[in-house]
């Protein structure tokens, strides 16, 4: 396991309670892309504790996840143990162990990224019987729209303990496309893509447990990390206690030909 799984399993707890479910639409757009039914085999690479993984089990398809993390896969497990068609493996992709052409879907939610590009999409273009589909989803957190003053404070003390200069530039439909034509590299054929929005409130609290769940901000040194969380923890309760983090939550599809 790498040193980021490490962070993420170490607050397994916190990454479930903080991090956002994914919209609904991009379940429909998966299965309407690529219809699932109880003869269907999938497979879900990083499971993490499962917030990915309901939309697809009810489908009744054969479900297979994958997760590395002990306490994370400890979570999914628990919360999906009346579901028969849920098997987890403790493994990584480059552990697992499988016959070429045995899926039907392979999909990663927030997973992905952390394979080598060359290695992740030749592997999920075996795995999949031909016409199958293989989806990547994410999302990415941006600032607080309604409270600019609170959102130039956070940077603020971005630039000053981890320093960084540049303004975050949000997620475009733009880069979902060039995302999803990454595939086309690798054999896969109709790719597509789409983008959706979302936010969550968090109070100061809330927002320092999803800060230790981001394995960027969990390698600072010691001391700036207590800096900057005392610092954000004090800018969210000195506007009012409430901070809103805007997501933009991407897709990408592509198929194996037939």
């Amino acid at each position: 396991m790498t040193a980021f799984e490490k962070t993420f399993d170490s607050a397994a707890l916190e990454y479930d309670k903080s991090r956002p479910a994914y919209r609904k639409e991009i379940y429909e757009d998966i299965l309407h892309y690529k219809p699932i039914n109880p003869d269907s085999n999938v497979l879900e690479i990083g499971v993490g504790t499962g917030k990915a993984s309901r939309p697809i089990l009810d489908t009744g398809c054969r479900f297979i996840g994958i997760e590395p993390g002990e306490q994370l896969a400890g979570l999914a497990r628990n919360q999906y143990k009346d579901y028969e068609n849920f098997s987890l493996l403790p493994q990584t992709l480059q552990d697992f162990a499988s016959p070429d052409g045995l899926f039907d879907l392979v999909y990663a939610a927030a997973a992905f990224h952390w394979i080598p590009e060359d290695y992740g999409y030749n592997r999920v273009f075996s795995l999949l019987k031909p016409g199958g589909a293989f989806a990547r989803f994410a999302y990415h957190a941006g600032p607080d729209r309604r409270r600019g003053a609170l959102a130039e404070e956070i940077r603020e003390l971005y630039r000053k303990y981890m320093r960084t200069e540049s303004k975050p530039a949000g997620f475009s439909d733009a880069d979902a496309q060039k995302l999803a034509e990454r595939a086309l590299a690798y054999g896969f054929v109709d790719v597509g893509h789409a983008l959706y929005h979302a936010a969550k409130n968090f109070t100061a609290d809330e927002y320092m447990a999803l800060l230790r769940t981001y394995p960027d901000h969990m390698k600072m040194e010691a001391a700036d990390r207590k800096k900057l969380f005392d610092g954000i923890h004090s800018a969210i309760d000195n506007h009012g206690g409430i901070m809103t983090v805007y997501y933009a939550m991407d897709l990408e599809l592509a198929r194996k030909p037939y």
